[in-house]
């Protein structure tokens, strides 16, 4: 898995690519996530357009990260996912706990955060 990052005023994208699985990328992204709420940054935007594939553990940091965001104040947006992510978010009703965009600019509008 990999993990690029970029800026869009002060927003902060996460580009995440490759695949989301035990063992490869599951704590990698959850630390990253982690590590931009605690040095302050409130807007996160994880856009998982290149990710490949997602089992269960991927899920339940893509879920923990929320849940993080949500215990420090921030937030967090999943932008672009595959259909197949969005149907299992959907099937296991996490989608009351995901906030799901489409494109990185509907993301920073649901933010409220001028670019």
């Amino acid at each position: 898995m990999t993990i690029e990052e970029r800026a869009i005023g002060s927003v902060v994208v996460l580009d995440v690519g490759g695949q989301l699985v035990l063992g490869d990328g599951d704590e990698l992204l959850r630390e990253r996530v982690a590590s931009h709420f605690e040095r302050g940054n409130r807007h996160v935007l994880l856009n998982v357009s290149k990710l490949s594939y997602v089992d269960s553990s991927g899920l339940g940091v893509i879920v923990a990260s929320f849940l993080a965001a949500r215990s420090v104040g921030a937030a967090l947006r999943l932008v672009n996912p595959s259909s197949r992510l969005h149907q299992l978010l959907a099937m296991a009703k996490l989608l009351t706990v995901v906030e799901v965009c489409k494109s990185d600019e509907e993301a920073i509008e649901s933010l409220g955060v001028p670019t």
